[in-house]
């Protein structure tokens, strides 16, 4: 396929790479294309690189090189495993991920060819997507960066457990852009910064807060929930992206006065999820084998960004 072929996606906030942002494709299908950084891994065992992924469940702390061995060399490879597998940790994570349709080849103006993943378009069908890329995790690093393992890229990892990687608010009755967090400036954030763009993305002071977050926290514990059981990965620089349609708010319908809190409680049936909300998973290039543990550095984040959206309705 050529670039003549496709179109700029212009709803992506986050994605770069090495300074420089990822080109994000849409195709005739109105799916999205996301470059492949390939071997993304270098520390990745190639001698089992054409072998299906097998999960490692050493007992932990007898091999610390294994425990965080990478399980995949690249996104690519990741995303085919768990679409065809029977594990029920696979199996649960693909409905917790963007839906994914393979592979294309896309030849750009140089010549250069690069594998792209083609995958779901999360904002189809909004008029004014609001779009939140948060990365979890107090670190980033994978094998062959030991030594930069107390490097800090952003303010908010130790404290809170995650970032935002990339922003954009409109204001829901007008239409106009609010808030708009580019990943370079989101690096330079601080803690309050930071939270006060999530203040803004969540539209607080206004009627909408309290049922927008309600919907955020219930598909934030389907995660969470998939965490606490599963002990196949540690995913290392994933985020998760959530996704509302400011156009399409409404007066929201509360049948609790503690809507947020019985939603992180798991109790059904509390509030009425009016806006049309979708929260997955996303960024899978840096997955690593969890030897039959928790991934704790994943779930310190998601569990305080559950918290912060859970305030949000007092």
């Amino acid at each position: 396929m050529t670039m003549s072929d496709l179109i700029p996606y212009v709803h992506q906030v986050g994605g770069w790479h090495k300074g420089i942002q990822s080109r994000v494709l849409k195709d005739e299908d109105g799916h999205i294309l996301k470059p492949v950084k390939l071997n993304a891994n270098p520390t990745y065992d190639t001698t089992g690189s054409t072998s299906p992924i097998t999960h490692l469940n050493n007992d932990s702390g007898k091999n610390a090189d294994k425990e965080i061995a990478p399980v995949c060399r690249d996104e690519l490879q990741l995303y085919n495993h768990v679409m065809t597998s029977t594990s029920q940790d696979d199996v649960l994570l693909k409905s917790l991920m963007p839906a994914y349709y393979g592979s294309r080849q896309i030849v750009f103006e140089d010549g250069t060819v690069i594998p792209h993943l083609i995958l779901e378009d999360l904002a189809a069908g909004f008029d004014l997507p609001c779009v939140a890329d948060i990365k979890m995790g107090s670190n980033f690093y994978y094998p062959g960066q030991e030594k930069n393992k107390q490097r800090i890229k952003y303010a908010t990892q130790s404290e809170l457990g995650f970032c935002v990687t990339g922003l954009r608010v409109f204001h829901p009755a007008s239409g106009r852009l609010i808030t708009e967090l580019r990943p370079n400036t989101c690096k330079q954030l601080s803690i309050s910064e930071t939270l006060e763009g999530l203040d803004k993305f969540c539209q607080k002071d206004t009627n909408f807060c309290s049922s927008l977050c309600c919907a955020f926290v219930t598909q934030l514990m389907c995660i969470h929930e998939w965490f606490l059981k599963q002990r196949s990965y540690k995913i290392r620089c994933g985020s998760v992206l959530i996704l509302y349609d400011a156009a399409k708010l409404e007066t929201p319908k509360i049948s609790s006065n503690d809507s947020v809190t019985a939603a992180v409680n798991g109790e059904p049936g509390v509030c009425e999820l009016t806006p049309k909300v979708r929260v997955k998973m996303i960024d899978f290039a840096h997955v690593l084998h969890s030897s039959g543990e928790r991934d704790e550095n994943y779930i310190f984040g998601l569990e305080n960004l559950i918290k912060f959206f859970s305030n949000k309705e007092q």
